[in-house]
């Protein structure tokens, strides 16, 4: 019966996170998290094609250094062939070279460490 409860619980997670519209902060938490990790894969490769001195500069610079200032959820709609949401959002992130901001879209989807983004949906 315990293990009855427990399938149950996942389940029942599981088909909210699905069904379930994303809420700003964790849009955003996912936004930043995407970035983080694209901005990690170009200094994997900068320090495996150019070397560590390449990467010292680059960071010397804070060319990799980024905050998110703003975000604005827009709207979201349930995406048609994928699990989740597709959002359009408003983002401003502050880097070394000024501020970018832009209307940006994409796919959040309930990920292995909680609220994913994929910008190429």
């Amino acid at each position: 019966m315990r293990l009855f409860a427990v399938a149950l619980l996942a389940a029942t997670a599981l088909l909210r996170a699905y069904f379930t519209e994303p809420d700003e902060q964790a849009m955003r938490h996912a936004f930043d998290s995407d970035l983080a990790e694209g901005v990690k894969t170009v200094l994997d490769y900068v320090a495996a094609t150019e070397g560590p001195e390449a990467l010292a500069r680059i960071r010397e610079a804070r060319t990799d250094a980024f905050t998110i200032r703003a975000f604005r959820k827009i709207e979201c709609h349930p995406s048609e062939d994928k699990p989740g949401h597709y959002c359009d959002f408003l983002v401003e992130v502050d880097t070394i070279a000024g501020p970018i901001a832009r209307l940006a879209a994409g796919r959040f989807y309930a990920g292995p460490r909680g609220l994913a983004f994929d910008h190429d949906a």
